[in-house]
């Protein structure tokens, strides 16, 4: 397998199963583990829709739907086309310490500043996830975990009206559906963005296709 692997890596999934995709995390965390890959950064969108809930959610805030529970922190929320999901395989430690706090702040750093150039006033509210001033929606929510110093999980921004409508049968995150709000960006460009973000803090980053990342999977497996 080429050298690259080893390098900072993005790729676009296009539309995932959610648990087709969570074995590829978890393949990509032991590979990351190892060393055998670079911080990677997955963009994806989840179909067919679910909704997920992370370790400490709260079942009021999901009564009568189905849901697939999960590790990340967090509640529930729900993932569908038209949200641009970024799943972050990295490692977190920095100069030997793993500094979970300070991870999660970079992550929120670079969806701040992707939306910026945006023209949005993002910031982040009394409660979790990045909001947009003026409107007083919330359009990202976040949700990781660590294994060891590696991270997997993280982040889905929403992009049009259909997660907005998935979101109506739930508390999200334990708030009112009527919190939920979207930017409609196009996907490709809020990709670029973010990856310029991400390389400021973590260096450049590499993009491999979809089969491409697969096969190395399968390879260093």
């Amino acid at each position: 397998m080429e050298n690259h692997f080893t390098s900072n890596l993005h790729t676009d999934l296009g539309r995932i199963p959610y648990g087709e995709c969570l074995e590829l995390q978890m393949q990509l965390v032991k590979l990351r583990k190892a060393g055998s890959i670079g911080n990677t950064l997955l963009f994806l969108e989840h179909y067919p829709p679910v909704y997920t809930i992370g370790r400490k959610a709260d079942p009021k805030n999901f009564s009568g739907v189905d849901v697939i529970r999960t590790d990340r922190g967090g509640d529930v929320t729900y993932h569908s086309p038209g949200q641009l999901v970024c799943y972050m395989i990295f490692n977190v430690a920095r100069d030997g310490r793993k500094d979970v706090r300070k991870f999660v702040h970079s992550v929120e750093s670079v969806i701040i500043n992707t939306l910026k150039s945006f023209g949005y006033d993002p910031y982040i509210g009394a409660e979790p996830g990045i909001w947009i001033r003026g409107k007083n929606v919330k359009v990202a929510s976040l949700g990781m975990a660590i294994d060891g110093n590696i991270s997997y999980h993280g982040f889905a921004l929403n992009l049009t009206q259909e997660p907005i409508d998935g979101f109506l049968s739930v508390n999200p995150c334990g708030m009112e559906p009527s919190v939920m709000g979207f930017v409609p960006l196009d996907r490709s460009a809020v990709i670029r963005e973010i990856v310029d973000n991400f390389s400021l803090e973590y260096g450049q980053f590499i993009e491999v296709n979809r089969h491409d990342l697969m096969e190395a999977v399968r390879t260093l497996s």
